[in-house]
């Protein structure tokens, strides 16, 4: 199974004003037919640049649900990625929401 790379792109860098305290977060939700597609995932996010944060995968009644929070990657890469792993046959059902979040709530600053 292989996935086309989404749009692959240097993740936006904050060019400091009122954006200056944010981190860019992705959170990925996938609905898997079984729990193997996970490593074409992980291609897909290594190739990416992607750095996880957190990965979630439980069984669900027919496959497994995925969730993991990923930074490092543009908005528009993380939004290719949905469609990317869906059209691939890899997800059955994929979804991506972008989060805002103080650098000192999601422990970045010193």
């Amino acid at each position: 199974m292989e996935v086309r790379d989404p749009l692959c792109r240097k993740p936006e860098e904050n060019a400091g004003g009122a954006l200056a305290g944010l981190d860019l977060q992705h959170d990925l939700h996938l609905v898997l037919s079984d729990w193997t597609h996970w490593t074409p995932v992980t291609d897909v996010l290594q190739r990416l640049g992607a750095e996880v944060q957190s990965v979630q995968i439980a069984r669900m009644e027919r496959g497994f649900s995925a969730r993991c929070r990923l930074r490092r990657i543009s908005v528009d890469a993380a939004r290719s990625l949905p469609g990317a792993l869906i059209d691939s046959g890899v997800a059955e059902r994929a979804s991506v929401e972008h989060l805002m979040l103080s650098k000192h709530a999601a422990g970045l600053t010193p």
